[in-house]
């Protein structure tokens, strides 16, 4: 597991601690950048920003973490 995952992993104390920031609603995984610009609108744009977000998530390790949930990316897209 990349170290910097492994940290964040034994630190994580509640459910934003993975966060971003405390004021920006992100991809639960403070590790992820992935844009969401411009928002979209149709089926597919929401699928090919889920596959950026999930690919960088692969590319992290961040998919290694026992509290990685792609449900989450999902989620946050709808909400967008």
């Amino acid at each position: 597991m990349n170290k910097d995952i492994e940290l964040c992993t034994k630190n994580k104390k509640r459910d934003n601690y993975c966060q971003l920031a405390p004021t920006i609603k992100g991809w639960g995984c403070r590790f992820l950048g992935t844009p969401a610009t411009p928002l979209p609108t149709t089926e597919e744009e929401k699928a090919e920003l889920f596959s950026k977000v999930y690919r960088e998530a692969k590319t992290k390790g961040v998919t290694e973490c026992p509290y990685f949930n792609s449900l989450y990316i999902e989620h946050t897209i709808e909400n967008l």
